[in-house]
C-alpha cells in the first residue's frame, strides 16, 4: 500500500493509537496462589496479557549492523525504523513482535538466501501424507525471512527479507508447511510491516469491528487452507 505519510508519522500515530488501546484493555487482578498473591492480567485483545503493550529495548546497532551483514541486504525501511526507534520486540499484533532472528519451531532460517516465493507462487500445504513435501516445502519457506509475531497452534508471521516478496507479511503454517502473503481486504495489496501493524490496530480500536484473531482471514486461501 502507498501512504504520503513517512514512516516515522506513521509510527508515531501508531504509538497513540497502542497507548488509547492499552489504557482501554489492559485490566489487572490479583491473583491467589495459596501462599502467595501476584498480579495477572486480563484483555480483551488476543495476545496482550502475553505482551502487556511493553515495548523491548531498540535493536542494539552493533547486533542490527551483523545481521543485515549476514543477510546482505538491508532490513525493510519501516521494519528497521520500528525497531531501533520503538522495539525489537514486544506490543504488537498477535503474541507480540518478536526479536530480529528469533527463530521458532526449532528453525534454521538460512538467511542468505532468497525467500523463493511471490503473491503469485505461494506455498500451498502440503499433503497431509506426504512428510517428503513437508520437509521440502519448510526447507524453503524457512530462508530471507524472519519470524515476526506468533499467533499460536503452530501460526506465525513471517516478515520476508530477501527475493521477490522482500518486504512482505505472510502467513506461515508450520504444521501445514504453508506461506501465503497477507493481503489488505480492500485493496488486496501485500502488506508492508507497518500497514500489518496498521491493520490490526485498526480492528483492535474499532467498537464496531471484530479484532484480529488471525491474520490468515487476510489470505487468499484464508483459514482452511493455512
Amino acid at each position: 500500500m502507498k501512504h504520503a505519510q513517512t514512516d516515522p508519522d506513521r509510527i508515531a500515530e501508531i504509538l497513540t493509537g497502542l497507548d488509547r488501546l492499552r489504557a482501554a484493555d489492559l485490566k489487572t487482578t490479583v491473583v491467589s496462589l495459596g501462599d502467595r498473591e501476584v498480579i495477572g492480567y486480563r484483555c480483551r485483545i488476543h495476545g496482550a496479557a502475553v505482551h502487556r503493550y511493553e515495548h523491548a529495548a531498540p535493536a542494539d546497532p552493533d547486533v542490527l549492523a551483523a545481521f543485515e551483514n549476514r543477510l546482505g541486504v538491508g532490513l525493510p525501511a519501516d521494519y528497521r525504523e520500528w525497531i531501533t526507534r520503538v522495539g525489537d520486540g514486544g506490543a504488537g499484533p498477535m503474541l507480540g513482535l518478536l526479536p530480529l532472528a528469533q527463530e521458532a519451531e526449532d528453525a534454521a532460517i538460512d538467511y542468505a538466501a532468497d525467500f523463493p516465493f511471490s503473491a503469485e507462487r505461494p506455498c500451498p500445504p502440503a499433503a497431509e501424507d506426504s512428510e517428503f513435501q513437508w520437509s521440502e516445502n519448510i526447507g524453503r519457506i524457512h530462508r530471507g525471512a524472519t519470524f515476526l509475531a506468533d499467533e499460536g497452534c503452530g501460526m506465525y508471521n513471517l516478515l520476508i527479507l530477501r527475493g521477490p516478496a522482500a518486504g512482505q507479511v505472510w502467513l506461515h503454517s508450520y504444521e501445514h508447511a504453508a506461506a501465503l502473503p497477507v493481503l489488505h481486504p480492500d485493496t488486496r495489496e501485500s502488506l508492508t510491516f507497518l500497514d500489518w501493524y496498521e491493520l490490526w490496530l485498526a480492528r483492535a480500536l474499532g467498537p464496531d469491528l471484530d479484532q484480529v484473531e488471525s491474520f490468515a482471514e487476510f489470505t487468499d486461501h484464508g483459514t482452511n487452507q493455512a
